[in-house]
């Protein structure tokens, strides 16, 4: 009798310790449930007068950033993907002034990230496709519209996750205001592009890639493509060099230890 009683203890334990984990992993994304809304607005719908505030691609250490910006969220070498940092105090133009931009200048940071929230991402992004491999970000990439006050445009592509949170879908899909004090991150070459200066509000909408008008985004974003293509040959170029370098090498310590005989 004691045995079994001992076995049913130790059954229940296991079964509650296993309910236990199973709560602990589904309230990583339950984690931030907010009932001000309770549907994602439809694709294309404002979010009016945003405090924005600006970061960039090597971004200094801050309380917020430890480490500083070299990677974001969804590109661990986001700085030499980049070609180097995007510095706003060295600037030629819209342009870092330091090396050519391997890709578009035009970036912001919006508070969700799909591939830590993916059960959320589901049921909110307006855009999400079942068939993506799980562990690729269907946030990255994306345009977004930007106005300053004076109704001025620009259009930027949704490439880091910020500022501050990483759980604000409510906001960034819905109709909540942000729970951090800036609900948008803008690189310098937005920034630049729509005189914004320190907490600016911005009103701000998601747009499908075929309403990007023609601008500077789009010009920097070819230009970007050129860049990263002309930048990879010179790589395979300069390892294909350093191979042929290592052969002769090779054929000559080859030769040195194993001379011909003489007829």
């Amino acid at each position: 009798m004691a045995l079994w009683v001992r076995c049913c203890l130790l059954g229940c334990y296991t079964t509650v310790l296993l309910f236990s984990q199973l709560i602990c992993l589904d309230a990583k994304e339950k984690v931030a449930v907010r009932t001000c809304c309770q549907v994602p607005l439809p694709l294309g719908s404002w979010h009016k007068d945003i405090p924005t505030t600006t970061f960039w691609i090597g971004t200094d250490i801050t309380k917020w950033s430890p480490k500083g910006i070299f990677r974001s969220s969804w590109d661990e070498h986001w700085i030499r993907n980049y070609g180097g940092e995007d510095s706003p105090e060295a600037r030629a133009g819209l342009l870092p002034g330091t090396h050519a931009a391997t890709l578009n200048p035009f970036y912001v940071a919006l508070p969700f990230n799909d591939i830590a929230y993916p059960v959320t991402a589901r049921k909110w992004m307006p855009w999400f496709d079942p068939s993506v491999p799980k562990g690729v970000s269907q946030c990255k990439g994306h345009w977004v519209e930007i106005k300053n006050k004076w109704g001025k445009e620009a259009y930027a592509q949704w490439m880091d996750v910020g500022p501050y949170v990483a759980d604000d879908y409510c906001y960034v899909f819905g109709a909540c205001r942000p729970k951090s004090k800036s609900g948008l991150d803008v690189s310098p070459a937005v920034k630049e592009y729509l005189n914004l200066n320190g907490y600016d509000k911005v009103s701000w909408r998601f747009v499908d890639e075929k309403e990007v008008p023609q601008g500077p985004w789009l010009k920097y974003f070819e230009e970007a493509i050129l860049y990263s293509v002309i930048k990879k040959r010179e790589m395979e170029r300069r390892a294909n060099g350093s191979e042929q370098k290592k052969e002769k090498v090779k054929s000559r310590a080859t030769t040195k230890n194993n001379p011909k005989r003489e007829k």
